[in-house]
């Protein structure tokens, strides 16, 4: 009688023939036999209550999948069986070739898949990494910012735990391969077991798909994060987040969140890798006169003096006035162009000022 599955999973060594609940000698059909019966006990969908169900029922499959080839099964006997019975284990069946000795390369090498195959799938399944985009003002990614955003995820849903149809209960049975999940088809004159086509190897069929998920298993919400923008960061910037991605599957590691960054245009403000550019606009009395003004930076209004005789598209400079590098090892400068405007209109006055001040520059010249 086999033993209770749940606790194979604690040992390091396992027992395929007690897994089973059969005999060291028994032959493939009895085994075949004994795991469908197991297998119909133990399918997580036949159990949804049952933590342990599925784990349990991996180990069938694995139990099943070696003893069933007659090589596969010759190495077990010969390694496992003939370590933990001292040498005393079942007898093992025909076409072995004595512990799998005398088998081909492309055999060796299609076990050591299979073996690198299950490995990775009994480690887990990494979750998916996630994107989001994270829109800032021109000053947020130029100076950093702590932000509040609200991540979307996918978890699986409650109403149908994660399976996309409703409670397997109500499922009727495959009739193709009668609830089982496989068949046995013929080949070459040879048997063969495969996954059934008709259900994919459930063994039931889906009723109702679940209306809450809409079959898909998984529901979409959403967690609340506080994010650190350092400053400097530009449009297209990604930041890492780690773990705070798709759950893992299977006791696999969270993926984790990119966070993209999109900074708006500023009506003043350019950016030329670290320095901050932007024009100014000055009186044409003030460019012959000079004068002193206060220019817009990311930190407020700060004084600048115009010389006299300034001309349009001067170019000044702020030092240290600019973007602030990742590295934090410089800050980068603003740069300040001069416009000159000249009024559209003026006085009688003015004229008559502008028209002496005119002549007197002829008569100089």
């Amino acid at each position: 009688m086999a033993r209770p599955l749940a606790t194979m999973a604690e040992q390091n060594q396992k027992d395929y023939y007690e897994i089973l609940g059969v005999s060291c000698d028994a032959d493939p059909e009895i085994l075949k036999k004994a795991y469908r019966k197991l297998a119909k006990k133990y399918h997580p969908d036949r159990q949804p209550e049952d933590a342990r169900a599925e784990e349990s029922f991996k180990e069938l499959q694995e139990a099943y999948y070696v003893l069933k080839d007659p090589i596969k099964r010759g190495r077990y006997d010969a390694d496992f069986l003939g370590k933990s019975r001292g040498g005393k284990g079942g007898s093992r069946p025909a076409g072995s070739n004595d512990g799998g000795k005398g088998a081909g390369v492309s055999e060796v090498v299609e076990d050591i898949f299979e073996f690198l195959k299950s490995r990775m799938e009994d480690r887990g399944k990494r979750g998916e990494d996630l994107r989001y985009m994270v829109s800032l003002s021109f000053e947020e990614a130029a100076l950093g910012i702590e932000k509040v955003i609200r991540i979307p995820k996918r978890k699986n849903c409650p109403s149908c735990a994660g399976r996309g149809w409703k409670t397997p209960g109500g499922s009727r049975a495959c009739k193709v391969c009668r609830g089982e999940g496989e068949i046995t088809a013929t080949k070459r004159g040879k048997k063969q077991v495969l996954e059934c086509p008709g259900c994919g190897g459930k063994g039931i069929l889906e009723k109702q798909e679940c209306a809450k998920c809409k079959g898909k298993g998984k529901v979409p919400y959403r967690v609340q994060r506080k994010i650190t923008v350092p400053a400097g960061v530009d449009n297209g910037s990604r930041l890492k987040v780690r773990g705070e991605g798709g759950a893992g599957e299977r006791g696999g590691e969270n993926g984790d969140l990119y966070i993209v960054i999109q900074v708006k245009d500023h009506p003043v403000f350019t950016r030329r890798n670290l320095d901050v550019c932007c024009d100014v606009s000055v009186h044409f009395t003030q460019a012959v006169l000079g004068a002193k003004i206060k220019v817009p930076t990311l930190e407020g209004l700060k004084p600048l003096k115009i010389p006299a005789g300034t001309q349009p598209g001067a170019v000044f400079t702020l030092k240290g006035c600019g973007i602030p590098g990742l590295d934090g090892t410089r800050r980068g400068d603003q740069q300040i162009c001069v416009r000159v405007e000249v009024p559209r209109r003026v006085s009688k006055k003015e004229k008559e000022l502008l028209k002496a001040w005119q002549g007197m520059q002829q008569g100089l010249t």
